[in-house]
């Protein structure tokens, strides 16, 4: 199942605050404060990138039962 725009979006706004937090964090936090908001975005990220992932393997197999049963 594909993230919903709604979800993609809302993932991506919270990427943005994220960043715009770790450029103020990298000035006056401490070092574990930046590592930490850098993992979250490092997460939020992959979770993107597995979805595209996984949407083209679930049309691989869309194409590999569509060719099995003769539809292309």
């Amino acid at each position: 199942m594909a993230l919903s725009s709604q979800v993609k979006g809302s993932l991506d706004e919270s990427v943005s605050h994220l960043r715009e937090a770790l450029a103020f964090a990298a000035r006056t936090e401490h070092p574990i404060i930046v590592s930490a908001i850098s993992e979250l975005i490092c997460r939020i990220d992959t979770l993107d990138q597995m979805n595209d992932i996984m949407q083209k393997l679930k049309n691989k197999d869309d194409d590999t039962v569509a060719f099995r049963i003769g539809k292309i």
